[in-house]
């Protein structure tokens, strides 16, 4: 698996990024992740598309990988970010955790509160 290069200079289109990802995301669990798993221990759902969490994470890694290509670094690209990452991808209380029997991640009801709340910072805070 290679990160897709550009030959012909132009800057490829947002539909073709996506495509590329997409693509990506499909070879790398077909290709890294298709050990059997007897035990269910390992969560996925076939609409990782449908997860934000899982959109960020695997995004994130899709541009380290192109980034590890170009550096020539993809032994520390898999220690340090597909392990890291597929980890909590893949672990019983991550993104797909409500995956296992059906996709519920939409189902979900309109009074849905996140598990974890947030309060804007007060105004002139700064990091």
């Amino acid at each position: 698996m290679t990160a897709e290069p550009q030959t012909d200079g132009e800057e490829p289109t947002e539909e073709e990024l996506t495509q590329q990802f997409v693509m990506w995301v499909e070879l790398m669990i077909h290709d890294a992740e298709s050990v059997p798993d007897t035990n269910n221990e390992r969560y996925w759902c076939p609409q990782w598309w449908a997860h934000p969490e899982a959109v960020s994470r695997l995004s994130a890694l899709h541009s380290a990988y192109a980034q590890a290509v170009t550096d020539d670094t993809l032994s520390a690209w898999w220690v340090q970010h597909w392990d890291s990452h597929t980890r909590v991808l893949f672990s019983q209380h991550g993104p797909f955790e409500n995956c296992q029997t059906r996709h519920t991640f939409h189902d979900r009801a309109d009074s849905y509160t996140p598990r974890l709340l947030t309060e804007a910072p007060p105004t002139g805070w700064t990091p």
